[in-house]
Parts: structure tokens; C-alpha cells; sequence
């Protein structure tokens, strides 16, 4: 995530090509191995535990190593020794421009403290960024004003975003919410979610970045909106609200999930307090919608 926040950064301060930060961004994607990948590597897991974990993060918001532990196929000091074998991912953002002979070390650093004046970031905001803290993230970068939902939406939005990481792609960012007035949407599955208030929810995008998204969540290719790819989005929305709802539940509070739906080329204008984050993923642009209509 923080390459995806940063590499932006240097990409409108004109640092790099948007050509040169796709060819960077790639490079992380092929050399970043994943926690799983590292437990079979050291022999600690088999791939049977590792896919097991896996399911088990699609009815669960916990991460990989949490959940490993819990089932017994990892100690906590074989967790600390395969999170020590993952480089954080400022680093190796640094090392592959500096590599490429795109910016110095010292360029680096300088950047990094620019842009963290230019945003308003705290230190622990940074390191947060640096260290993919979707919680603080969301909170530093978006603010749902003073609706007695804000907390819901911001814990919403957090969930999303981490289950976008977890299932869709790694390198997306955000940087704002919007009140929607009106919005047309060209491509929209949405659901609302039902108990002491309604909260609708939906997700949205052009043609491209619609069906990719819906093709990473089911492995497949699609080439055009049909019914299977709006299928796909509509089981990720519905995946993600499930998560939501069972969250809540944790704290006492209970919701029940309306069927979802998809509407192609719609218009919405609230009369109720209703938000748009632009989700800036590799393959185009997603917007989520949270509110009341």
C-alpha cells in the first residue's frame, strides 16, 4: 500500500514516468512473498495448513500469522522469524528505484519527509503508512464528519480496504471521501445492509477495472460484462458485508444483509448522507459507496 501512496507522490512530482512506476511497482510484485509461501519454504507448514489458513481469512478478519497460531501449525517464535524474512515494503520500494538508477538514497529520504510535510502525517502516521496500518490509514486520510455512523463507515471502509490487500491487489491507495450530491455510476453492484439503520453499501467502476477486480476474486479471466463477472463483484461485496456484519455482531450490534444487486449505468442522489472513495488500485480506478439514501 505504501508504494502505491508514495509512488503516486513521485510520479505527479514528475521523479519518475508513470512507464518506470509500473515497471517498479511489477518488480515488488514478483520478488514480495507471502507469509504462506514462507512457512512452506522453512518447512513450518504444508500446503494443505497454508490453503486451510487461507479459507479460514474469507470468514475471518485476522491475519495469516494470528490464525496460524491459533490452529496450532506456527509458534510465535516462528512467526517472528518469517515476519523478520519479509522486508517492509518502504524498503523495498527504496531499493528498487535506487536500483534503477531513479532517485539516490538521499533523495529518498528527503521525499519521503516532503511528502510527509505535504500531507500533514504525523510520525506514527508514516510508520503506520510505511507499515501498511490500514486502521490508521483510513484515518488519516478519510473523515466521515460527525454522523452517528461515522464509526461504522470508517471500520467499513478499513475492512474493504484490507480485504481488497488480501484478495484483489496490494498496491491501491486512497485519498479522500466524498458527500455525493449526485454520482453516476457506470458499472454498480450494491447491498444494504439492514438493523437499527440502513447502510447502503455498493461498489462501482468502468468496464475494465470492474471485471478485473471480479476476475482476481473468482481466478478468472473475463474480456466483458456478462453475467458472470457482475456475479463475481456482486459475491465480493457480499463476502466483504458478510465479514462486516459478523464484526458488528462481535460488539452486540446485529445486521442482516439484503440480496445484492447490480445496476449499469445508474444515477444516485441521496437525500440521507451518502460518501464516495475512489479506490486508485494497478488496474484502474474503484469507487465504493457507503451511506444512507
Amino acid at each position: 500500500m505504501f508504494s502505491a501512496f508514495f509512488g503516486n507522490y513521485l510520479l505527479n512530482k514528475g521523479i519518475v514516468t508513470g512507464e518506470q512506476l509500473s515497471q517498479v511497482l511489477e518488480n515488488q510484485r514478483i520478488i514480495r512473498l507471502k507469509l504462506g509461501m514462507l512457512a512452506i519454504n522453512a518447512g513450518y507448514m504444508n500446503a494443505r495448513q497454508v490453503d486451510e489458513i487461507h479459507e479460514l481469512q474469507a470468514l475471518k478478519d485476522k491475519r495469516f500469522g494470528d490464525l496460524a497460531i491459533e490452529k496450532g501449525y506456527l509458534t510465535s517464535v516462528q512467526l517472528d522469524a518469517l515476519l523478520k524474512q519479509q522486508k517492509s515494503e518502504h524498503l523495498l520500494l527504496a531499493q528498487a528505484l535506487i536500483d534503477d538508477g531513479l532517485i539516490t538514497i538521499e533523495g529518498f529520504e528527503k521525499e519521503i519527509n516532503n511528502y510527509k510535510k505535504e500531507h500533514g502525517l504525523t510520525d506514527e502516521q508514516l510508520d503506520a503508512l510505511k507499515h501498511n496500518n490500514v486502521e490508521m490509514v483510513v484515518h488519516a486520510f478519510l473523515a466521515f464528519g460527525e454522523s452517528t455512523l461515522s464509526k461504522h463507515y470508517s471500520d467499513y471502509v478499513t475492512l474493504f480496504l484490507k480485504n481488497m490487500i488480501r484478495f484483489i491487489d496490494a498496491d491501491l491507495r486512497i485519498d479522500r471521501v466524498e458527500k455525493i450530491d449526485t454520482i453516476q455510476l457506470p458499472h454498480l453492484v450494491r447491498q444494504t445492509i439492514t438493523g437499527d439503520a440502513r447502510i447502503f453499501t455498493g461498489l462501482s467502476g468502468e468496464e475494465l477495472p470492474f471485471i478485473t477486480l471480479a476476475g482476481r476474486y473468482a481466478d478468472e479471466k473475463f474480456d466483458k460484462i456478462e453475467e458472470y463477472p457482475i456475479d463475481a463483484a456482486g459475491e465480493f461485496l457480499n463476502f466483504h458485508n458478510g465479514l462486516f456484519t459478523v464484526n458488528l455482531s462481535d460488539e452486540g450490534i446485529e445486521m442482516t444483509l439484503d440480496v445484492q444487486s447490480y445496476l449499469e449505468d445508474s444515477t444516485l442522489t441521496p437525500s440521507n448522507q451518502l460518501y464516495h472513495i475512489p479506490i486508485y488500485t494497478s488496474f484502474g480506478v474503484i469507487d465504493l459507496i457507503i451511506g444512507q439514501l
